[in-house]
């Protein structure tokens, strides 16, 4: 194969080495499989030659292509909608999908690049055949391990429209928005992103703004076409088609129900996060996956019609959720209470103040 330079490649490498002020290093992160990586020099893409760079370290991810997450999520979606499969091949099954295995190849590296960049303050380079698929999982997950920012709520929402929506990844293409037939180009690369965020929550439930709610309302509002934040391809078409003004962003609707998609137990001193990524600490995310199992039917949206206090919200089929949304309102209610005993706690004083000047003019009256 030929080992072609490319100067442009080569000078931006090393305007970012320079930019890294506490080493001397750059470390390139290729998310696919080397022999993939080769294969696809046959159609100029390429990877680099750490002969012609500077100071570089590059690293395979080894993480799948479309195809094979198209593939793997096809199995698992009729694993968990079979209506009979025997108990006992059930964890067989599971593993045949290799669905976890995918999900964990992913972390592990998002947890590679997060480990560089904070433990050898030095920078990394990511990238993958196109930039807007297995890039846009790494550099994402990347930010929510390093920065407890993109952990909280609003953090979250700029985290997606930042390394999803703007950089391009095509979701129409991805979700076959606006048809009934699987194309070559689906596969479920973002629900895979919001699986591993799951995983990462499951193991650090504490350090989320948010809770797991969210992540099931974005899941599957990602192929509702309700709201118009994941619909076509790119920032170009949503412009053209006047998607921001025609539609609503789901933002909107989460912004507007905070309550709901808030974790009580969330603790804001954190930083850094690097859990271990081992196969026994991945499972199966239940509530996405399996929501509308006969079995597993939760979490859902009821067609009902909800109280005044809490019209236009989600409902769910949970009894977990509902009973943290009313220890969430009793909370509520006993913060209010305590704040008007604080703004009443010296009116009592005023009182007698007032009636003692009173008694005081009474007095000087009669005499």
């Amino acid at each position: 194969m030929t080992r072609k330079r490319c100067e442009e490649d080569e000078h931006m490498i090393a305007e970012v080495r320079k930019a890294t002020t506490k080493s001397t290093h750059i470390y390139i992160c290729d998310c696919r499989p080397a022999l993939n990586a080769q294969a696809n020099k046959a159609k100029g893409k390429g990877y680099e030659v750490p002969e012609f760079y500077e100071n570089i370290e590059l690293s395979f991810g080894n993480i799948a292509n479309i195809h094979e997450i198209r593939a793997s999520s096809t199995r698992l979606r009729e694993l968990v909608t079979a209506p009979n499969i025997e108990e006992t091949k059930w964890l067989s099954n599971l593993e045949a999908t290799k669905w976890l295995h995918h999900v964990q190849t992913v972390l592990q590296e998002a947890v590679k690049v997060a480990s560089i960049i904070h433990n050898k303050k030095s920078s990394v380079v990511v990238h993958c055949s196109d930039g807007w698929d297995r890039t846009s999982q790494i550099t994402s997950l990347s930010m929510l391990l390093l920065d407890p920012y993109y952990r909280t709520l609003q953090g979250f929402e700029v985290l997606i429209e930042k390394e999803w929506i703007s950089m391009g990844h095509q979701f129409q293409a991805r979700c076959c928005h606006g048809t009934q037939d699987i194309t070559t180009d689906y596969s479920p690369i973002f629900m895979q992103f919001l699986d591993c965020v799951w995983q990462v929550m499951q193991h650090s439930p504490y350090v989320f703004q948010f809770n797991k709610y969210l992540l099931t309302f974005v899941a599957q509002h990602l192929y509702s076409c309700l709201y118009g934040t994941f619909l076509s391809n790119n920032d170009k078409e949503r412009r053209q088609s006047e998607i921001r003004s025609k539609t609503q962003s789901i933002w909107s609707h989460v912004n507007s129900h905070t309550t709901e998609f808030l974790n009580p137990l969330f603790r804001e001193k954190c930083g850094v996060l690097l859990p271990s990524i081992s196969m026994r600490n991945i499972r199966l995310w239940r509530d996405n996956w399996m929501a509308f199992h006969p079995f597993y039917r939760y979490p859902c949206y009821r067609n009902i019609e909800p109280s005044n206090e809490s019209k236009g919200r989600a409902w769910y089929q949970d009894p977990l959720f509902e009973r943290i949304m009313e220890l969430v309102h009793l909370r509520d209610k006993i913060q209010s209470n305590c704040d008007e005993l604080q703004k009443s706690k010296f009116q009592p004083a005023t009182k007698i103040v007032s009636m003692e000047h009173h008694s005081i003019a009474q007095t000087s009256r009669v005499s």
